[in-house]
């Protein structure tokens, strides 16, 4: 049986996950926004979310590394029909002391549109923080059929989280720090 989520603790040497994060940290700070959900209803965008985020194109280096592990979660674990990473960008998000975000899935059937539209079918997170500069901030995901059996998938700095888009997850809220994160989507073709 195919597992809903994966990681690899790819022990990514100090000196190349700094070369990553002095990239990163070369982003205009100006670029990063506000991670709402629904920005034109208020009273669900802080409930849901709350982050910043900005884009940086998978073609960046850091993009080939996540795909060569996002290639062997596919074939050892979900054996999905995929083809590239969503809009050839990866979200580079910031959660602060209270940020947080709430259960929810990355694709459902009911975002499905058009018959020959690209649907999201495994998500991925690459941990950027040190899990001792930050309380809180726990990437958690629920069972398809269980949602009362919940796990926690390790903070360990340089960890690379493959898992269905259709799994419930949530970050939970920061008490102390800043976790600092990459996120995408892969997509493929319908689902058969």
């Amino acid at each position: 049986m195919t597992n809903t989520c994966c990681w690899y603790e790819t022990r990514i040497p100090e000196s190349l996950m700094k070369s990553l994060l002095d990239d990163l940290d070369k982003v205009d700070e100006n670029i990063f926004i506000k991670s709402e959900v629904n920005p034109q209803n208020s009273k669900i965008k802080d409930s849901v979310r709350k982050s910043q985020h900005c884009w940086i194109p998978s073609n960046h280096w850091i993009g080939g590394f996540l795909w060569h592990y996002i290639r062997m979660a596919n074939k050892d674990n979900f054996l999905y029909d995929i083809s590239d990473i969503e809009n050839d960008m990866i979200q580079y998000t910031h959660y602060d002391k209270g940020d947080f975000y709430n259960w929810h899935t990355d694709m459902d059937i009911c975002d499905i549109n058009e018959p020959d539209q690209l649907v999201r079918k495994l998500s991925f997170t690459l941990q950027l923080t040190n899990e001792d500069e930050y309380t809180g901030g726990n990437l958690e995901f629920a069972d398809f059929d269980d949602s009362s059996y919940r796990f926690l998938v390790p903070k360990s700095r340089g960890t690379v989280i493959v898992f269905d888009s259709r799994t419930p997850h949530r970050v939970t809220p920061i008490e102390s720090g800043i976790r600092k994160s990459l996120v995408g989507w892969v997509v493929g073709k319908r689902w058969r």
